[in-house]
């Protein structure tokens, strides 16, 4: 048995978002000792992990709860849970297509500020004229950077 303080340290949750999750019933009931306090059983912790699990996946905390609720009936629910797991599966997906998407701009964006930093000729170039090389690439740069190293489109 552990500790409300054991087990947020276990999970790296607070002991409020465990009150919470408790109040909220995403956790079945937790057992207390005779002076009333919380005591966690390896079971439980399994349980926070799952719900974590599924917040990580950015599952909302009323689906979480209508799933736990549905998983406490047992067996007679396991096509509706399939259902609700499938459609989360649907979700994560697209949330890593969305964060892959991310990733890559971020890479090109990261190799874009290097080669501005290696060129001090854009130093003192504008927010529109970044602009203008970062979704126009290369084949603009002598409309931004003269032969004399002096940025022409804002003048």
């Amino acid at each position: 048995m552990y500790s409300a303080k054991e087990t947020a340290k276990m999970t790296g949750l607070s002991t409020a978002t465990l009150r919470y999750y408790e109040k909220e019933k995403l956790l079945p009931q937790i057992a207390r000792n005779s002076q009333k306090y919380r005591q966690y059983t390896d079971e439980d912790i399994e349980w926070i992990k799952m719900i974590q699990c599924m917040r990580m996946a950015n599952i909302p905390i009323h689906s979480i709860k209508e799933y736990v609720a549905l998983l406490l009936l047992g067996g007679e629910t396991l096509e509706q849970r399939f259902a609700m797991v499938q459609n989360h599966m649907e979700d994560i997906k697209k949330q890593m297509t969305d964060l892959q998407n991310a990733f890559e701009l971020t890479q090109k964006k990261l190799s874009f500020y290097k080669k501005l930093l290696e060129d001090s000729s854009f130093k003192n170039m504008s927010y529109s004229d970044e602009w203008k090389l970062f979704h126009h690439g290369e084949n603009l740069r002598e409309n931004i950077v003269g032969g004399n190293g002096k940025c022409l489109i804002s003048q």
